[in-house]
């Protein structure tokens, strides 16, 4: 794996003129979160409206998910969907700074929990957890839950992580995680996150984006075939984890952010892995229609196996 530890970086790296803009972005964003936290979103909407007016492959993707998914929409109401979508993304981006830079008094102010009841429940099993979340462009505020400062008493928290081809976003990334999280394991690292579990850890877990090889399973989103990772279900199996959907909001008006733990999926149905995963992805379907720009658009999820399926042939 290429740097699979983002903190060794050589020098040659900075030599490199390509990273000189990566450091002075991530410079430029150390500097915006020193502002209050609405002109901090107000920075990150502007930066969404410029990404919507530029043109660009994953603005395409994004049109094309909210045409497959939105098909009662008019034309005019699916193209302002696009816009709001990417002006959550841009906040996004000024979010992730927000989890990397703000004071954990400061996020505090900010972040809402509903759904505790659900997580104390799970914990009296004292088995392993698995908070099964999704990909939404606030994803980064999703990993709060696993700071001690929010929540009292909670077993140490594992994430996911996926590494990138550039160190310093990959520093920048893992940096901001493990601020929240004990530690961070890779979508290769599947022995981790079963051992994690059977030392009744909590494991914040995202699969929700298209997966094709052994363990996929088509299932139905927003009325659309999705090829999906099944994963969760041998987790199940091995460590008789409990499963509890977990997704994040960004509330309206810079009111702050609103993290949801809904009940735990039951057991019984994991040696049915299609009823087991639509359970969740009913879950989450129904979470996103309260704020849809929030959903992670610009991914291919309903990719094809068959090239001549594929919704996204531009």
């Amino acid at each position: 794996m290429k740097n699979s530890n983002p903190q060794n970086i050589s020098l040659l790296e900075y030599l490199k003129p390509k990273n000189w803009i990566i450091l002075i972005i991530l410079g430029f964003a150390r500097l915006i979160l020193l502002l209050p936290f609405r002109l901090v979103l107000l920075i990150g909407y502007l930066i969404g409206l410029l990404l919507f007016w530029i043109p660009s492959k994953r603005s395409n993707i994004a049109k094309k998910n909210i045409e497959l998914c939105f098909p009662e929409l008019s034309e005019n109401e699916q193209n302002t969907l696009l816009r709001q979508h990417f002006i959550s993304l841009g906040i996004g981006f000024t979010e992730v700074g927000m989890v990397r830079w703000k004071s954990n008094s400061s996020l505090k102010k900010i972040i809402k929990i509903e759904g505790l009841k659900y997580l104390k429940e799970a914990l009296k099993k004292d088995k392993g957890i698995v908070l099964m979340s999704a990909h939404f462009t606030l994803l980064e505020i999703s990993a709060l839950i696993g700071r001690q400062d929010f929540v009292e008493d909670l077993p140490p928290v594992v994430g996911m992580y996926r590494l990138g081809s550039n160190p310093f976003i990959n520093r920048f990334f893992r940096n901001a995680r493990l601020r929240s999280v004990e530690s961070l394991v890779t979508k290769f690292e599947v022995k981790d996150m079963i051992r994690a579990l059977k030392e009744k850890k909590i494991v914040w877990y995202a699969a929700d984006q298209s997966f094709s090889g052994k363990n996929s399973i088509d299932i139905n989103f927003f009325g659309q075939n999705a090829q999906t990772n099944s994963a969760i279900c041998r987790f199940v199996d091995i460590t008789d984890c409990s499963v509890l959907p977990y997704f994040p909001k960004r509330l309206p008006n810079g009111e702050g952010y609103e993290l949801t733990i809904y009940p735990a999926i039951k057991t019984s149905e994991s040696n049915k892995p299609k009823e087991y995963l639509e359970q969740l992805y009913q879950i989450l379907e129904d979470h996103i229609m309260d704020y849809p720009e929030q959903y992670y658009w610009v991914h291919r999820r309903f990719k094809n196996d068959d090239k001549t399926k594929d919704p996204y042939q531009f």
